[in-house]
């Protein structure tokens, strides 16, 4: 009885394991935003990168304002009025987990953190994005 026990207990524990372990992932999507859907970034349909935007960004102009990254140089501050990117549904990036779009954007890797979300491209350039410090790097 005691032996069947201890199996039932690693059984229920190796079936639990892997499921704990898959809550941080990667995701491949081409529109995704934060838990807090207060970060919101997209995979450039024409041309390379991505570009993020949060409602605490810095105006600088008319338009909404973006942090914007290539897959090569250095991150850049923009605005727009228009939307290039994919109209598929945003999915949700959770804390822990690892952005890499799949779209022209080879070689950016984002991550979210409860402190927020820091991106980098192939050259080690990047940003990061979170509510009261933004840093481009």
């Amino acid at each position: 009885m005691l032996r069947r026990r201890a199996i039932v207990a690693l059984t229920a524990t190796a079936l639990l394991t892997p499921a704990a372990a898959a809550q941080a992932g990667t995701s491949h999507a081409d529109n995704i935003v934060s838990p807090t859907k207060l970060i919101s970034c997209f995979a450039v349909q024409y041309g390379s990168g991505i570009e993020c935007s949060a409602s605490y960004l810095p105006r600088i102009g008319e338009l909404d304002p973006f942090l914007a990254l290539k897959p090569r140089g250095r991150s850049r501050l923009g605005e727009r009025g228009d939307f290039p990117g994919y109209t598929t549904p945003r999915r949700t990036l959770h804390y822990g987990d690892r952005w890499k779009p799949r779209r022209k954007a080879t070689g950016i890797t984002c991550t979210m953190r409860s402190t927020g979300l820091t991106c980098r491209n192939r050259d080690g350039h990047g940003f990061r994005l979170a509510k009261g410090a933004i840093k481009r790097f």
